[in-house]
């Protein structure tokens, strides 16, 4: 496979530094086009067509700006419109979430009951389910959409809010009653609560999908970056920066964020 000398990433708002983050930490040296559609977020409580065309525009931008590979970012775009991307471009190299996210917790479950907490979009989809049951048909699989924790993210509430604690509590308090032992954060935002969310399930195994995904970025999109180069990292949003660089830098820690261009999507 031809390595790729720019690589797009995407998210509905914040989340997708999480995996941006693992990027770089797994594959330094690379240079990267980060978009996060701050205007439309959050993609979770759309409809399947609304998020797949949001996520064509993303791609098209992206692709406007010298990407010729994409990361998808995103758990709902990964769930719901990853095949409608890969139709839209053959031969463009295009990686989800959840392929890496599922084999890592199938490797990680000793009981076979494995939970899953996405958006309403995501857990409604079943693409995790599907991708699991490919994995180990064996598997048993709770699916827990926690549509309040983007809208708390994306407002800069911290991990240790009692806000975030509330939520939390109230969406998985329930899995202290099964034996669930591995828990995948299935959308990209939810990292921002690890803390969070350990609290709550202190016995589970987090399986983050941006870790697993840029562990075996080189393998799934030939990335390869240079030895010893700066990674490089151009940052867009869709809206006003009203705390975008505040909060990549509290979270970030592969790379300081200077400044963030806004871009009109529907244009492109």
């Amino acid at each position: 496979m031809q390595s790729i000398q720019k690589l797009g990433v995407f998210d509905s708002g914040l989340g997708g530094l999480t995996v941006l983050n693992e990027i770089c930490k797994y594959n330094p040296g690379i240079d990267i086009l980060y978009f996060g559609d701050t205007a439309r977020v959050p993609y979770g409580a759309r409809g399947a067509d609304t998020i797949t065309r949001y996520a064509l525009q993303d791609v098209r931008f992206l692709l406007s700006g010298g990407a010729d590979a994409i990361v998808v970012a995103c758990g709902t775009v990964s769930a719901v419109a990853l095949n409608a991307l890969r139709t839209a471009h053959p031969g463009l190299p295009i990686a989800g979430v959840i392929e890496e996210a599922c084999a890592a917790a199938a490797r990680e479950t000793q009981s076979g009951h494995i939970a899953v907490l996405g958006t309403q979009a995501t857990i409604g989809n079943g693409a995790y389910l599907r991708m699991l049951a490919a994995e180990n048909p064996r598997l048993r699989v709770t699916g827990i959409a926690c549509p309040l924790f983007v809208p708390i993210i994306e407002s800069g509430i911290s991990a240790d809010d009692p806000i975030a604690h509330l939520a939390a509590e109230r969406y998985l308090a329930p899995l202290r009653e099964t034996d669930a032992d591995a828990v995948i954060l299935g959308c990209t935002h939810y990292p921002f609560l690890r803390e969070t969310i350990a609290g709550v399930l202190p016995n589970a195994k987090l399986i983050d999908t941006g870790s697993a995904l840029a562990q075996n970025l080189a393998a799934r999109l030939g990335a390869s970056p240079a030895a010893g180069a700066d990674t490089r990292i151009e940052y867009c949003v869709s809206d006003d920066d009203t705390g975008f660089l505040p909060i990549a830098n509290r979270f970030l820690d592969c790379i300081h964020a200077e400044k963030v261009r806004k871009v009109s999507i529907r244009e492109v």
